[in-house]
């Protein structure tokens, strides 16, 4: 695993004149750097909305703070004022002169690897604005870490379905794992303008807390299982998924947690 541990001074500062949009601008053509659609890069570059995310966080001067996906360093330099360390993990190489140059700050460490690929420090928060792509496998990862809090900006239509009622259009098994063994909530919309290059949708800002629940691995298996037929009734899902009788007319997408539960327990009597 490569580190780079950052030194001092900083990437951008409120006394700056230069808007973040305008810094963005300066350093892409200092380092001939342009974000990839392959990589799924649209960088945050609204400094209002940059920090808002770090109060979210309520980050403390004792927190250890991890960041995924860095970027240029907008929100990495800000949360390095309020916290004690930053962990930021970027996987597109190239962006690896540019940040070791740029972020000089002693209580920065930068990594250079795919998240998905690795183990995570000890780290107490998260903070970050991740690519859309990895938006679910990254919640999922999350939830082998002990941690006080996540604030993340994902896909507008990925943070309802975090947060979807049963019966809801948006409802299903993200919904379920999410509000399984998290608190979840939406914090703010964010606006597709407020980022470089703009996506084709909006954001929204989503901050969890993890429950005090132990991984169930049969019922994730369960889960994933029956809300392939989310649309059947429960009887219809169970014979398909699991070759079992069981009469219940309602439909799986009806269920809240506890429901959900119930019917687990009744298949692995």
């Amino acid at each position: 695993m490569k580190r780079f541990q950052a030194k001092q001074n900083t990437i951008f500062s409120p006394e700056e004149a230069l808007s973040i949009r305008q810094r963005f601008n300066e350093i892409s053509l200092k380092y001939g750097f342009r974000p990839s659609p392959v990589l799924d890069q649209n960088f945050l570059i609204d400094k209002g909305v940059l920090e808002r995310e770090t109060k979210y966080a309520e980050i403390r001067k004792t927190d250890t703070v991890l960041e995924i996906g860095p970027g240029l360093g907008f929100l990495t330099e800000l949360i390095s004022k309020q916290a004690g360390k930053v962990i930021a993990v970027e996987k597109d190489k190239r962006l690896e002169k540019i940040l070791s140059n740029e972020l000089k700050q002693k209580n920065i460490e930068l990594i250079f690897e795919d998240c998905l690929k690795i183990s995570f420090p000890k780290f107490d928060k998260i903070v970050s604005n991740i690519p859309y792509s990895i938006s679910a496998p990254l919640t999922f990862k999350l939830l082998d870490y002990d941690f006080e809090k996540a604030v993340l900006c994902y896909q507008k239509e990925f943070a309802e379905k975090m947060v979807a009622k049963p019966g809801s259009s948006d409802y299903g098994r993200l919904s379920v794992m999410i509000q399984y063994y998290f608190n979840a909530e939406i914090k703010e919309i964010v606006p597709k303008t407020c980022f470089h290059p703009q996506p084709k949708v909006d954001s929204a800002i989503g901050m969890l807390s993890k429950k005090n629940m132990e991984r169930d691995k049969k019922f994730d298996e369960f889960v994933r299982e029956i809300f392939r037929y989310s649309s059947k009734n429960v009887g219809t899902a169970v014979k398909i998924a699991y070759q079992k009788e069981l009469k219940d007319e309602r439909k799986v997408f009806m269920l809240g947690i506890l429901e959900l539960k119930e019917i687990f327990e009744k298949i692995y009597v």
